[in-house]
């Protein structure tokens, strides 16, 4: 399994610095401790050099570049230049670098990498597990919960606030307390799924046919992205989520958001399959 550090920066000093060290610039203890010490991993540090002016299209072709190479991928870019990014916050792990002006480099990396290591392995242990990766990955902006949105805001621009482990736990126990069969009588045996407050019934797989579209036009460049990595974790593109509403027969109808904002409209159809990035 490998893991990707990027780094995107516009500080000569923090460039030079980490280009002469490459792979170095992650003390070994922090690669051998807790999570990172149970599982087979192995760390490769790339980094890019950009300003005010490089376009938004120019970092996520070098981070899907990255993302084809990897299972794992953090983004830590300079705090002021983190707009530049927006569009990549559902699919990696983005932190931002504060300015330490006259600092120690090597102290500031290290006060910058022990919190991100460890948020992120408390991400990571967590996606591992099957039962936590269906709510992980529902589409968030179809599958209509509170608790998925204030799970995007803590894994987006709260992700490095304290207790991260307990704030997921807690969030994806909300989420899974939304499985249940479509039965009333329950039979062992019977799927589970994820039901949303339209409602809809959610089941991630197990089927294994298609690929979600991420051609421009009409997509988005971050439609592909988000249709590979969720926080920072690679998945499965092949896989979908079942959608239909839960009768006998089923006939789905309503209005939502595709993968690029797209309102699509439905009437009368039995299922719908929908990616984990949004794409119907």
């Amino acid at each position: 399994m490998r893991l990707i550090l990027a780094f995107a920066t516009a500080d000569a000093a923090f460039l030079s610095y980490v280009r002469n060290k490459r792979n170095g610039v992650i003390p070994t203890e922090l690669r051998n401790q807790g999570y990172w010490k149970t599982v087979p991993v192995r760390f490769d540090v790339q980094i890019n050099e950009i300003g005010l002016k490089t376009p938004p299209l120019d970092i996520g072709q070098w981070l899907q570049r990255l993302a084809s190479i990897t299972d794992m991928l953090i983004l830590i870019i300079d705090e002021s230049l983190r707009n530049l990014v927006h569009d990549y916050e559902d699919a990696y792990f983005v932190v931002s670098r504060p300015q330490y002006p006259g600092q120690n480099l090597q102290n500031e990396l290290r006060a910058l990498l022990a919190p991100t290591l460890r948020q992120f392995a408390a991400y990571a242990m967590r996606f591992a597990m099957l039962r936590n990766r269906r709510p992980l990955l529902l589409p968030f902006d179809i599958f209509l919960a509170p608790e998925l949105n204030d799970l995007r805001q803590r894994m987006t621009a709260d992700k490095m606030e304290p207790n991260l482990a307990e704030d997921l736990d807690e969030l994806l126990s909300e989420l899974n307390r939304r499985a249940k069969p479509k039965r009333k009588n329950v039979k062992a045996g019977d799927a589970l799924f994820l039901v949303d407050d339209r409602p809809l019934y959610y089941r991630y797989g197990p089927e294994h046919h298609a690929l979600p579209g991420t051609a421009s036009p009409p997509h988005h460049h971050k439609c592909s992205h988000n249709s590979l990595f969720r926080f920072g974790c690679s998945y499965d593109p092949g896989l979908h989520h079942n959608v239909d509403d839960g009768g006998d027969p089923s006939s789905v109808s309503g209005s939502f958001t595709s993968c690029h904002g797209q309102a699509v409209h439905v009437h009368g159809k039995t299922h719908l399959n929908i990616f984990p990035n949004g794409h119907i």
